[in-house]
């Protein structure tokens, strides 16, 4: 029996006379949220498909427990509002309506069905939902198209500066002031213009940046008035100073002009601090023939008249190649730990001090404590046959400058050589991992270490996904104890990515009829996309588009990745260019120390794919 519906100022009321809890609620802000599973995260809302009513859950239940009411959903002024009733009659809906009615302020959360996204790189700027968003270190995720599946009220949400509504009293008038809405970000926008109008001279770019971050609601006005004021104590001159032209810069300043000619004034900020950056900016360098001249005057040293001479006596100096160094050591890290690696999801990080083989315990080596006789004698147990042995490897590479890029002002080719490089280093790194994994010596990968799947149902689905994670779970040693080992990580070829983000991601999935609906894996393990895995070319027939892995966390070393004394980037070391006699050049050597090995089967599995 259906009833009809009027929509009131106070509420939604039925035909039988009964007023139901009428629902208002701004769903999301339009800003960056932090999503578990997917990081850093914004949707935007143009779209968004948001036709069709919608569900009002409690807490992501789908279940019929878990339903509160419905409502329609609307984009307006960049953010995503829902108005609707809470027509549930169940004790979650009941609840619900109490907290509300004692005061208590609910958040929501927004259930999106992903149809197309991608990543937004860190520093990067995007316009969407009326602002402009600025990517965070780490970059963030913009879904630019999808469907709207369901909001929940929810005690804390992702997107903190979200808001329910409840009309909880009888002929409450709970509408929302759109007015008194508008008036409010007016005033707010008219106070972030009023902190930041005026002659900033050299900082206006900072000023900018962070005023187009209050906009966006990314920072408060509380916290833009004391960067503003920061900028301006800096600016400040001290009182009694006595300013003079700046003839012997510090060496933190020819670093900062060299990484911001080559356009990473971020990167010089991060590294180097403000102080560096205003510093090399004061120094005016036009051209890179004037930082040789500033080199030489920091180093006390004579500047020779020719540009030849003058640049072949500034890479003779400390100060230059050091600099340049650094510059190159900055660029080739940057890019390093900016490169994929996938491999850090489910490795061990052991630390050596030397080339000499060495072991590590599997953490599932059989043993548990056994009481204490009398007397307090404890039982000796053995670990023998749960080590692992490895070894590392030294790995690298020379980097060369000649003198005739700094006379021609040209570093692109230097910065593009120590960029690559960082990206060589991690790649070599990632290759001897997944060489290590396809390999599959011992066989570490077996039907005897209870790790290896293979045949019929054995495709990436919710079935064969389960099958890898109970196999997993219940892993037990000889002597039946249950090692507690819990599944982190599904690992996939990018052949198998949109169907392992299918089976992860959906909130609902096509079942059979009188069978339960929802997905019990949903999010159950994170999602790593690995090319390697798949690469013929390179690893033979032991790579395949079919073949996956789940992996437990890091802890339960299922591979472990060793450096040399625990160093995990590259060593960046200089030659000066008295010790290139063959070429008037500077160069630096780039190396790394590192090796990998198979150590806990128990913590792995592998399904050969059909």
């Amino acid at each position: 029996m259906s009833a009809d519906i009027i929509l009131t100022a106070s509420g939604v009321e039925v035909a039988c006379g009964e007023k139901l809890p009428r629902l208002d609620i701004v769903a999301y802000n339009g800003g960056l949220m932090s999503v578990p599973g997917w990081g850093a995260l914004a949707i935007d809302l143009a779209g968004l498909d948001l036709a069709g009513q919608v569900r009002v859950l409690a807490d992501h239940d789908a279940t019929l427990d878990g339903i509160l009411g419905h409502g329609t959903a609307e984009a307006r002024d960049g953010r995503l509002r829902v108005s609707g009733a809470i027509s549930a009659t169940t004790d979650t809906a009941r609840r619900v309506v109490e907290l509300a009615r004692n005061g208590f302020e609910f958040q929501a959360s927004v259930g999106v069905e992903p149809v197309e996204h991608g990543r937004v790189k860190p520093g990067e700027k995007v316009q969407v939902n009326n602002r402009t968003l600025s990517a965070p270190e780490g970059g963030f995720t913009l879904v630019r198209k999808g469907k709207l599946r369901e909001v929940s009220i929810v005690s804390m949400g992702c997107d903190d500066r979200t808001a329910v509504a409840i009309a909880a009293s009888k002929g409450a008038n709970m509408n929302v002031d759109e007015e008194g809405i508008r008036a409010q970000e007016r005033e707010r926008l008219a106070k972030i213009t009023a902190l930041c109008d005026g002659d900033w001279g050299h900082d206006k770019d900072r000023v900018d940046a962070l005023k187009a971050r209050a906009i966006a609601g990314q920072i408060e006005s509380d916290e833009l008035s004391a960067k503003l004021l920061g900028i301006m104590r800096n600016a400040r001159p001290a009182v009694g100073a006595i300013h003079t032209a700046i003839t012997a810069p510090q060496p933190l300043a020819i670093e900062a002009a060299l990484l911001m000619r080559l356009g990473h004034g971020t990167l010089a900020e991060k590294t180097l601090g403000e102080r560096a950056c205003d510093a090399g900016e004061k120094l005016g360098a036009a051209h890179l023939l004037d930082l040789c001249r500033a080199c030489l005057e920091q180093d006390g040293l004579e500047v020779p008249r020719g540009r030849l001479e003058l640049v072949k006596a500034a890479l003779s100096t400390y100060s230059l190649p050091v600099a340049l160094g650094n510059v190159a050591n900055k660029l080739l890290l940057a890019a390093y730990e900016d490169s994929p690696a996938t491999w850090r999801s489910f490795c061990a990080i052991r630390s050596v001090s030397d080339f000499k083989e060495n072991t590590a315990i599997r953490p599932s080596f059989t043993g548990g404590l056994e009481p204490v006789a009398p007397g307090g004698e404890l039982k000796h147990g053995s670990v023998g046959e749960h080590v692992t042995s490895f070894k590392i490897d030294t790995y690298g590479k020379l980097l060369s400058i000649d003198r005739r890029d700094i006379v021609n002002d040209d570093l692109s080719l230097f910065e593009d050589t120590a960029r690559a490089m960082g990206k060589a280093a991690m790649r070599k790194l990632a290759d001897l991992v997944f060489t290590t994994l396809l390999g599959n010596e011992g066989p570490f990968f077996s039907t005897a270490n209870g790790n290896l799947i293979d045949g019929t149902d054995s495709a990436l689905s919710l079935h064969s996904l389960s099958m890898a994670i109970q196999a997993m779970r219940t892993q037990r040693d000889d002597e039946g104890n249950d090692l507690d080992i819990v599944p982190a990580t599904l690992v996939v070829p990018p052949q198998l990515a949109e169907q392992a983000k299918s089976v992860l991601e959906s909130e609902f999935i096509q079942r059979m009829a009188e069978q339960p609906t929802g997905n019990s894996l949903r999010r159950a393990v994170a999602l790593e996309v690995e090319p390697r895995l798949s690469n013929a070319e390179k690893f033979g027939n032991k790579a395949s588009e079919r073949h996956w892995y789940v992996f437990a966390t890091p802890s339960a070393a299922p591979l472990v990745v060793a450096f040399l004394n625990g160093t995990q980037t590259p060593t960046v070391e200089y030659f000066g260019i008295e010790q290139t006699v063959d070429k008037l050049a500077v160069s630096w050597r780039v190396f790394h120390d590192f090796g990998t090995a198979f150590c806990d089967p128990r913590a792995a599995v592998r399904v050969v794919g059909e």
